[in-house]
């Protein structure tokens, strides 16, 4: 992605710290800006100008020292075009710290559902989703891509190999891949006492998706705030997405959070379903149903409002929960939406089930009405709009 956006640049410079070890002794001895171009321009063979020229730091969290210089390119050249990316930053950034408002940040999620498509050669598909007017026959066409996506995810690399190959033992192979870096990574970057810990919730999460968060789940053994301290960076590092119970009377719904009460969503649907043994031979032959899916439904709401959300700032997701002897209710997720709240509901059946989100309704004046994710197609009820699964772009967009 980087690459083609260089493309506006009159002339581009790539480092990579991970192929080029030699490189990092480029950021010995004191950080100056003029001797640092002067060193990147002559190991590069190119003249930086700055305006003119894009540079990319690609694996940078192998060199701590450039991380620490790109507040003094910010502060010394504000001028010059940097671009830093890696794998696991944030656990490098724990170590040393970055000044806020001398880098901007830019978060990257996998490809959403109406992207895959894209990727499918479908844009026709996407766009008849983004116009919320599910016609009966164009809906199994879909539902057969959709089946496609739940199993792969989004990771740009699984997506890849199944547009060009059309192979699931190598897609779930190139899967596998990730999982393992993701793990090999921990050992690189996280501190040691923090490797085994980051690991455990890792490995944990898959299989506590769309239930209560507890550390005890996790092992049962350790202190929680160590696997609380693991879950944090595996959140900062966009690998695991917290979900907080909220009150949900008024914006911001941060302001109103249970921090003890909470849910926990992976990075990607794909990647948690392998994690967890999916048997695909089983999975292919069985209809797309939500109660099928169970939890992972859940998976798949938090992954496209994710998807959508703005790339500067990190995505939050929150829910609802009344825990009373007479009354118990959950709804699986609150969307502001347009300066309102929008409670959520994801249902296996077409009809029923509505019991929470009526008392949510009840309960919460400003909210006026909410949304069902069902079997269905889309339809509107008196007291909310019932999109499939596979609408929630279109919804979030309309």
């Amino acid at each position: 992605m980087i690459k083609r956006f260089s493309q506006y640049f009159p002339s581009y410079v790539e480092i990579n710290f991970e192929k080029e070890e030699e490189t990092k002794s480029l950021f010995d001895g004191k950080l100056d800006v003029q001797q640092l171009l002067e060193r990147l321009s002559l190991y590069a063979k190119k003249k930086i100008v700055p305006g003119e020229t894009l540079i990319f730091f690609d694996e940078v969290q192998e060199c701590e020292r450039c991380l620490r210089a790109l507040r003094y390119f910010k502060e010394e050249c504000p001028e010059l075009h940097v671009i830093a990316a890696g794998s696991l930053i944030d656990f490098t950034l724990e170590k040393i710290g970055m000044p806020v408002g001398r880098v901007q940040f830019l978060y990257l999620f996998p490809m959403s559902f109406g992207e895959f498509l894209i990727a499918c050669d479908r844009e026709d598909l996407r766009n008849h989703i983004l116009l919320q007017q599910f016609d009966p026959l164009i809906h199994p066409i879909i539902l057969e891509l959709f089946k496609n996506y739940l199993w792969l995810g989004g990771m740009p690399a699984v997506v890849d190999s199944w547009v060009r190959f059309r192979n699931p033992v190598l897609c779930q192979e190139v899967q596998t891949e990730i999982i393992l870096a993701y793990r090999q990574d921990f050992e690189k970057y996280a501190r040691t006492n923090q490797i085994e810990h980051v690991s455990k919730v890792f490995n944990a999460i898959p299989s506590l998706i769309g239930t209560k968060f507890k550390f005890s789940n996790v092992d049962i053994d350790l202190k929680a705030a160590l696997l609380k301290e693991a879950l944090s960076l595996l959140g900062k590092a966009g690998i695991a997405y917290p979900c907080f119970h909220s009150s949900g009377h008024s914006l911001p719904l941060g302001a109103e959070v249970d921090s003890k009460k909470f849910k926990v969503f992976f990075l990607d649907i794909g990647l948690a379903q392998r994690m967890l043994g999916l048997d695909l031979r089983e999975w292919v032959l069985k209809p797309v149903k939500l109660k099928l899916l169970g939890s992972l439904a859940e998976q798949l709401v938090a992954q496209e409002y994710i998807a959508y959300s703005e790339s500067n700032t990190p995505p939050e997701l929150y829910y609802w929960h009344r825990e009373e002897k007479s009354s118990n209710a959950e709804v699986d997720f609150l969307f502001p939406k347009k300066g309102m709240i929008i409670p959520i509901e994801v249902k296996s059946g077409p009809q029923g089930g509505m019991k929470s989100l009526k008392l949510f309704l009840e309960s919460h004046p400003k909210s006026s009405f909410g949304l069902k994710i069902a079997d269905n197609i889309y339809a509107k009820q008196t007291l909310f709009e019932e999109v499939p699964l596979y609408g929630i772009e279109g919804w979030i967009k309309k």
